[in-house]
């Protein structure tokens, strides 16, 4: 099978890039070609089709809105890509023609590479499955979260909500945007082109349904994690780890306070709080500012390498999710049960979803500071406890998530575009 990937970038920034790697190589060790399409970077990893890769809205140096240089044209151009986008296309299509996909797997394109990738796709006759990263499709933010809480205003309303509470980078013209271009999208149809979506999670496939989009089209195939990538460790520090992007959205600030409160108790302030990941430098700062003041060590490990992070998960006692908003699967929980760490998870979205009714882990009160703590200090007083839980991750991850469960139900789904069947009657 040859498999056109669509992303609006080629190199690892985060989750949804994680994800695009790992299932192409999962693909491609199985006999199948990826082909990949994105924008072009110079932080893009090699790639033969490169050539064919799209012009950024900006330069090539700034993959990301925060980034750009403010110009006329980098402002046409992104307007471009929020609706449609004729140079996407034309790229695209030209791809195609090269290399004859069987069917094309997309992510992240809305406002980045623009509808036009579907319009290209089914010119071409490609069937289209989208894979959903975030809450794009029902929500302006993507996030589903306002002012430090889940918000659902958007989900199936016609009216602007994200404009009127400046959900897009604080910003009414972009929240404007954002709405506008998902309208038009509407309008024009672009989203019927698409075969099948395919949900991380039930909770991202019921907010599509409740966001109009049909139930036979939206199929839930959790995200994957290779057990066998991560170290088995004999011995682990004190300690407690978080591994993701520091930003609000991520709770940060809540395992902060709870960390405070753990620290306040004589018996536990040797265990140190480990935060890996990068953010905006200004809020970086201000949480670097409030670990200052914590008695317990807080370490700021940086963005690292992924076999670092498999490495510090692995020889740490506790991994913490502590996310405001419903995340889609945080790849960072997938990672923490295969290398046999617990996790602590908000009781919320995915996160629930992924640990209610097992042994792997705790959920507590979003948003709780106190609700973490308590839940962080049972689990660090009780060794036997911990033991059971690493073991009990692991079969969860080895399981529920491994990579050829995966591959299956992928494989299927693909197959299904390419017949035009129905992969819910194939799906176990």
């Amino acid at each position: 099978m040859r498999v056109l990937w669509v992303h609006s970038q080629y190199f690892r920034s985060g989750g949804p890039e994680t994800y695009m790697f790992s299932a192409g190589d999962l693909l491609e060790s199985a006999g199948h070609l990826v082909i990949p399409f994105a924008t072009r970077f110079t932080r893009n990893r090699d790639s033969d089709w490169s050539r064919f890769f799209a012009d950024p809205i900006a330069g090539e140096d700034e993959a990301f809105f925060r980034e750009h240089h403010r110009s006329l044209r980098t402002t046409y151009r992104g307007l471009q890509r929020a609706f449609f986008a004729p140079d996407v296309q034309r790229c695209l299509s030209a791809l195609i023609a090269a290399s004859n996909p069987d069917v094309a797997v997309v992510q992240q394109y809305l406002r980045k590479l623009s509808p036009s990738v579907l319009v290209a796709l089914k010119d071409a006759g490609v069937p289209i499955v989208v894979r959903l990263s975030d809450f794009a499709m029902v929500c302006s933010a993507a996030t589903l979260l306002r002012n430090g809480r889940v918000c659902q205003l958007c989900v199936g309303s016609p009216l602007p909500w994200g404009v009127a509470n400046r959900c897009v980078q604080r910003s009414f013209g972009a929240s404007a945007v954002a709405f506008a271009s998902m309208r038009y999208a509407n309008w024009r149809r672009y989203f019927d082109l698409i075969d099948y979506y395919l949900a991380p999670s039930t909770v991202m496939r019921d907010q599509m349904i409740a966001g109009g989009f049909g139930q036979a089209r939206v199929v839930v195939i959790p995200t994957f994690v290779d057990a066998t990538r991560f170290p088995t460790a004999r011995h682990r520090a004190r300690r407690v780890v978080f591994a993701g992007r520091l930003s609000p959205e991520k709770g940060v600030e809540v395992l902060l306070e709870a960390f405070r409160e753990l620290s306040r108790h004589a018996d536990l302030r040797d265990v140190e709080l480990a935060l890996a990941g990068e953010g905006q430098e200004s809020y970086v700062a201000e949480l670097r500012k409030r670990a200052g003041t914590i008695p317990a060590p807080v370490t700021f490990a940086g963005l690292l390498e992924r076999q670092d992070v498999r490495n510090l998960l692995a020889h740490s006692l506790v991994s913490v999710v502590p996310s405001l908003w419903l995340e889609n699967l945080p790849n960072t929980m997938l990672e923490s049960l295969a290398a046999g760490t617990p996790v602590v998870a908000s009781e919320l979205g995915s996160m629930a979803e992924v640990l209610r009714g097992t042994d792997a882990g705790l959920l507590f009160e979003p948003g709780n500071a106190s609700s973490l703590a308590e839940s962080l200090m049972a689990m660090l007083r009780d060794p036997h406890t911990l033991a059971s839980m690493s073991e009990a991750a692991r079969v969860l991850a080895e399981g529920r998530y491994g990579p050829q469960t995966h591959l299956r139900r992928l494989l299927r789904v693909l197959d299904a575009a390419i017949q035009k069947d129905d992969p819910n009657e194939v799906l176990p």
